[in-house]
């Protein structure tokens, strides 16, 4: 009985002693989390294996998970499938839906950032036009004000400006006021030179001078030559009057003056708050209709397969081992053992349960060779 009780004894024993290892080993995976000394000495085994190794840990885990579980193939398989897809889809609409309600304007959205919108592109537009109206006059000439659709329409007007201004000279010589002007001129002519030409009304009236002198005026300005003379003068005053700028004909505090009121006039005609308070359903109807029927479709098709595209570069300026890394040192080292104990508790129970049995086997073996020894 006594050799019996003898080799259970033993398989007891080293069954304690078996488990109590592993479950020592088990727990010197994590602690002590600290080095600990002793007479000035870390004592060995001190820290633990995985927060002497954390860092090391930390980044292979971040490389693990870069190289072999997030990669760019799987992220890009994933953004391209047909339920990311429909989850943006469905997400779209939702929101376009959401900004067709009658509160939604572009004030309102300004207003949630605190931002004047209405006095700030009202005051923008002011400037912007006072400043484009302020070089145009002050440093650009007519030739380079007016559009060149304009400067041919001038031309060709200016070119005929030699007959019209011939006609309206005969219509006027013709007319009773113009025939009386110029018997005025003869009797004033022959009152202001004496008496040596007043003789000369002994042998022609003044009425007969003025009808000559009619005749005369009317035939000159048939002669093409001086349609010539005078085209080539008006062509000459023209050309000169294109190079010079508004700036030549009116002072510069008039010119700003009517820059003011100008731009205070374009900027008012604008109505800058019909833009900013209409509802975006009723200021933009078309460009809704067109977002809902192909809009967002073409949105996704080319955002997601540029962005699939891109994956490997934006991975990249993340540093995601990097990123898990970081994430992993912020850890409390508690945190991380009772993450793993969690994890693979089941795991650790037997793996004590397989020391004492082991323990216990290598007990027994020994308690059985001591009997024969």
């Amino acid at each position: 009985m006594q050799p019996v009780l003898l080799v259970l004894f033993m398989g007891l024993i080293g069954a304690l002693i078996g488990g109590f290892t592993n479950y020592i080993a088990i727990k010197m995976l994590f602690r002590p989390y600290h080095p600990v000394y002793l007479f000035g000495r870390q004592l060995p085994f001190t820290p633990g294996l995985i927060p002497k190794r954390r860092d090391e840990l930390s980044v292979k885990i971040g490389e693990m998970v870069t190289n072999h579980l997030l990669t760019p193939d799987v992220f890009k398989q994933k953004v391209l499938t047909p339920d990311t897809r429909h989850f943006l889809e469905r997400l779209l609409r939702q929101q376009v839906e959401t900004l067709k309600e009658e509160r939604y304007t572009i004030k309102y959205f300004a207003d949630q950032w605190n931002y004047s919108i209405e006095e700030q592109v009202s005051a923008q537009i002011e400037e912007k036009v006072r400043t484009v109206l302020s070089q145009l006059a002050l440093t650009q000439s007519f030739n380079e004000l007016l559009p060149a659709a304009a400067q041919d329409t001038l031309t060709k007007k200016v070119g005929g400006a030699s007959v019209l201004l011939l006609d309206k000279f005969q219509d006027y010589v013709r007319s009773d006021k113009g025939y009386q002007d110029i018997l005025n001129m003869v009797e004033t002519f022959f009152m202001q030179k004496g008496k040596l030409i007043s003789m000369l009304q002994m042998f022609m009236t003044a009425e007969a001078i003025a009808d000559r002198v009619q005749r005369e005026m009317l035939k000159l300005t048939d002669e093409d030559k001086i349609k010539n003379i005078i085209q080539s003068e008006v062509d000459k005053e023209y050309g000169r009057l294109m190079t010079t700028a508004p700036i030549d004909y009116i002072e510069e505090s008039k010119i700003q003056q009517l820059i003011s009121q100008t731009a205070a006039t374009i900027t008012k005609r604008l109505n800058v708050q019909h833009y900013t308070r209409t509802p975006l359903i009723r200021l933009l109807p078309e460009a809704f209709a067109y977002v809902e029927a192909k809009g967002i479709d073409r949105l996704l098709d080319t955002g997601l397969m540029h962005l699939a595209d891109n994956i490997p570069v934006i991975l990249e300026k993340i540093h995601l081992s990097e990123l898990i890394k970081e994430q992993i040192d912020r850890f409390e080292l508690s945190f991380i053992e009772k993450l793993i104990i969690e994890i693979s508790n089941k795991e650790l129970k037997l793996i004590t349960l397989l020391g004492f049995l082991l323990g216990g086997i290598i007990g027994l073996l020994q308690g059985v060779i001591a009997l024969f020894i």
